[in-house]
């Protein structure tokens, strides 16, 4: 039993510097294929991907986004949950499906369709020796991603992903992740709060270790503090407004 792909998982982080090499047709296309073959509930397929080659596109979103490496990157990826296809499925059917593809559960089945797609592209890409980073910041105006890519009703623009070559310079490494014991219940969730504050306690230690030493003492935060501070203050309370303006999350 090789272990290749458990290595490859492994050595996952993002890449936020990338060499100005674009990615090749043929190779953007070998991803999307690989990303077509993710598991997809029920066979429903309810993902698109835009593929943002035009750079005045990749400026309008960088805009949105404040990120450089929207721009900076060999290849931008745009992932959305699309249910238009369904929709001009539903013109020919005699029964009506828009109840289905409207509601809360649509929209999660449709979340967790593109978070496969996409991962199984972002896993193809590490192994030809590509970075990646996702680019959730797209959400910061969804109305204007939109605008810039044109989305028709029952589509939402869930993240981006910026890929290419990572720079010379490029010095990621992978961050330490919770402990397994802390994310692998065995037949019951462990309620035990007790325990679950000692780990976390321990992770935090961990988390701090690692900037600590990855900054030369600059950053020492814990995994509680920079959540802490994320959380209560990038919430984005707009979105089931654009959630509905789309057409989802009525039901």
């Amino acid at each position: 039993m090789s272990d290749y792909v458990y290595n490859l998982a492994k050595k996952h982080h993002s890449v936020r510097k990338f060499k100005p090499e674009p990615l090749t047709r043929e190779t953007v296309e070998k991803l999307i294929e690989a990303g077509q073959m993710a598991s997809t509930s029920s066979y429903l397929q309810t993902t698109s991907v835009i593929g943002v080659e035009d750079e005045e596109k990749k400026l309008a979103l960088k805009e949105v986004s404040g990120q450089p490496y929207v721009v900076d990157n060999g290849y931008l990826f745009v992932f959305v949950i699309d249910y238009n296809r369904h929709s001009i499925v539903n013109e020919q059917q005699s029964r009506d499906m828009s109840t289905s593809f409207e509601s809360a559960e649509g929209l999660l089945v449709g979340t967790v369709d593109a978070s496969l797609m996409a991962q199984n592209i972002a896993l193809t890409a590490e192994d030809m020796g590509y970075g990646i980073v996702y680019l959730g910041s797209l959400r910061n105006d969804v109305a204007r991603v939109r605008e810039i890519l044109d989305l028709p009703e029952y589509t939402f623009p869930l993240f981006g992903m910026a890929l290419g070559v990572p720079a010379d310079d490029e010095n990621g490494s992978p961050k330490p992740r919770l402990p397994l014991e802390h994310v692998f219940h065995v037949d019951t969730y462990n309620k035990d709060r007790d325990v679950q504050r000692q780990q976390l306690a321990d992770y935090d230690q961990t988390v701090s270790d690692y900037y600590k030493e990855r900054t030369q003492g600059q950053r020492t935060e814990t995994w509680s503090e920079q959540v802490g501070n994320f959380m209560s203050s990038k919430q984005r309370l707009e979105m089931d407004h654009w959630l509905k303006n789309a057409g989802f999350n009525k039901k």
